[in-house]
């Protein structure tokens, strides 16, 4: 399957926040409570989410691109930007139930924001996930190193770990 990676554009927010949910609940349900998952997806499908995801496009300071198949149809988004101590973070990892499955699509896209990030100067990045999720297990897959576990109380009182990646790695 041919792909191509681009910058997101304002065009394509709806298309994210559907891969977005999609995501969030194939890779969060179970580990959070049915009442917590079920307001994230509202969250995640509304206007409000939809216009952050716009403001996030348009935002220099950030990085937003998608990946594509040969018929310009969406599979996959990811998202970063800088903290307040200018470190890197990979916030938005999401790619489509048709092709979760393959896991370069979701290479590819941690590839290039590698590399958009090492022009910037920067040699490592961080993410974080709900421990044990099926996304906790790709960062590992990726060559992740835990560097913190945590109770998250603001996201369902669930144990979050966060990662740190070598961005050679995918150079």
């Amino acid at each position: 399957m041919d792909i191509q990676i681009r910058n997101a554009v304002p065009e394509d927010a709806k298309a994210i926040q559907i891969i977005s949910a999609a995501g969030y609940k194939r890779s969060f349900a179970g580990i959070h409570s049915a009442e917590y998952l079920n307001k994230k997806l509202a969250e995640y499908l509304s206007d409000s989410r939809r216009e952050k995801i716009i403001k996030t496009i348009c935002d220099k300071n950030q990085i937003n691109i998608v990946i594509t198949t040969q018929n310009n149809t969406i599979v996959g988004h990811l998202w970063g930007r800088k903290d307040d101590n200018n470190i890197w973070q990979l916030v938005a990892l999401y790619v489509d139930d048709t092709v979760i499955g393959d896991i370069k699509f979701a290479l590819s896209l941690v590839k290039e924001f590698s590399k958009r990030i090492k022009q910037d100067g920067a040699d490592k990045f961080t993410t974080g996930t709900l421990t044990g999720s099926r996304v906790c297990k790709l960062y590992e897959l990726l060559g992740g190193k835990k560097i913190k576990e945590f109770i998250n109380e603001k996201r369902d009182n669930v144990s979050e770990t966060e990662f740190e990646f070598d961005v050679n790695r995918f150079l």
